[in-house]
């Protein structure tokens, strides 16, 4: 009689390694999430003392990536896999990417807040600024539930509600450049620079619900649509 203990154990040991990544990437993908709601809280009501919470939050995610990336790369080379825990894998190698940069783009904001020591007062930039953290944070929370359960129809959906941001953000350059005058050319650029980087952490959830997708079904919604890179 043939024993498929061995086999079942490791299986079973695998599969446990493949739980804490997937736990680690939600986890991860919530701590950004947060900070970047702490980020948007200092910059909607000029909270500059909370400029070194941010700060200090991203250096913990900047821990907890490294230590999953490590992880992800020693499962690779140690286990060999395949099919979808080989896809699994990975994608988590991307998602992790997707994370660390949204994550530095959350502290790219705080800096241009200290830059300026508060952002200016007119009541529609500083509506329009709200409504466009909030969006974000909203997208990347998306896809941290994306991640939670391996919706594979997360990217799809995360692409369509990222217009809504691309439509905010439109409409913060427009503010910006009515008030160019009124705020000045430096912080019209710096206000324009916030935009950018609420907008590429838009692109990073959406690229993040795309890479769960693929994980899924072996196939990504819309291949064109992956960005493997950016400058912050």
């Amino acid at each position: 009689m043939i024993n498929y203990g061995h086999h079942g154990e490791t299986r079973a040991r695998f599969d446990a390694v493949l739980d804490e990544l997937q736990q680690g990437m939600v986890d991860l993908g919530s701590l950004i999430t947060e900070n970047l709601r702490r980020a948007g809280e200092a910059m909607r009501h000029g909270r500059l003392e909370l400029i070194g919470d941010v700060r200090a939050a991203d250096r913990e995610i900047d821990r907890r990536y490294l230590a999953l990336e490590r992880r992800t790369f020693e499962t690779i080379a140690r286990q060999q896999p395949v099919a979808r825990d080989l896809r699994f894998l990975i994608a988590a190698t991307r998602v992790l990417y997707e994370q660390e940069r949204s994550g530095d783009l959350v502290v790219n904001c705080v800096n241009m807040l200290e830059r300026l020591e508060g952002f200016p007062e007119q009541p529609g930039m500083q509506a329009l600024l709200s409504r466009t953290v909030d969006t974000a944070a909203g997208l990347f929370a998306m896809s941290v539930d994306a991640l939670a359960t391996m919706d594979e129809g997360a990217g799809p959906r995360l692409d369509e509600a990222d217009d809504e941001l691309d439509i905010l953000v439109s409409r913060m350059y427009t503010e910006i450049g009515a008030d160019a005058a009124t705020i000045g050319l430096e912080t019209a650029i710096v206000m324009s620079r916030v935009a950018r980087f609420l907008e590429r952490i838009g692109d990073h959830a959406v690229n993040i619900a795309e890479n769960v997708t693929y994980i899924v079904t072996s196939q990504f919604p819309d291949a064109t649509r992956i960005t493997p890179s950016d400058q912050a």
